[in-house]
């Protein structure tokens, strides 16, 4: 009787474990493929769009692709390439229109938490594209449209930082938007005022984190 209760223990255990194997929300096999394929030729539309269309469209599929997981058993393969996959998403998906473009790096963004990595390299991606004149429009005709609660939640991610940084950025975007989107522009005082310099890095794994640091060598 016992040896069967054990196995059905060890039955159920295997279960589990399988069911609970890691799981990345979209398809990271298209995606990397994809990927390879727009580096090798970017100039066409279609391959664009195949990289464009694939790559997460959310927060929850972008931290759970790119993520880094402190433990030896977690596949890094796509935290380690999360920099390249950005870089592409940043540079070489020219013939995407501003307005579908914006609006997916707007949705990656809400409830995006500051962090290193993935997090950061997303974080500064919407710097770098809110300096173009053209985009920056387009952010705030999308922002405009979106809840009052998700454009805090855009740029509280957007202003996130330890240290406090130059508010040359700031004060640019207010003259250059205030006029023509003033309760948009509101909003991203808020986030300026209370994230700008005040935040910190979030321990997302903290028992698997103590396990990890005990792990490694002195």
């Amino acid at each position: 009787m016992k040896t069967r209760v054990y196995l059905i223990l060890l039955i159920l255990d295997c279960f589990y474990s399988q069911s609970n194997a890691q799981f990345f929300p979209i398809d990271t096999f298209k995606l990397n493929n994809a990927y390879r394929e727009l580096i090798n030729n970017s100039n066409t539309l279609d391959r664009q769009k195949k990289f464009f269309d694939l790559f997460p469209s959310t927060w929850m599929e972008y931290i759970m692709t790119y993520q880094f997981v402190p433990n030896d058993k977690y596949d890094l393969s796509m935290y380690n390439i999360a920099a390249e996959h950005v870089s592409a998403l940043g540079n070489r998906v020219t013939l995407i229109p501003d307005t579908i473009y914006c609006n997916k790096l707007i949705n990656i963004s809400i409830n995006a938490f500051y962090d290193a990595d993935a997090p950061n390299y997303l974080k500064a991606l919407l710097h770098t594209k809110m300096w173009d004149l053209n985009k920056a429009d387009v952010f705030f005709q999308i922002l405009k449209k979106l809840s009052k609660a998700n454009q805090i939640k855009f740029w509280q991610f957007y202003w996130s930082s330890e240290n406090p940084k130059p508010k040359s950025e700031y004060d640019r975007l207010y003259k250059l938007m205030a006029d023509v989107y003033p309760e948009e522009i509101k909003l991203m005082k808020v986030g300026f005022e209370n994230f700008n310099g005040q935040s910190e890095f979030s321990v997302n794994y903290p028992y698997l984190e103590k396990e990890y640091m005990s792990q490694k060598p002195r």
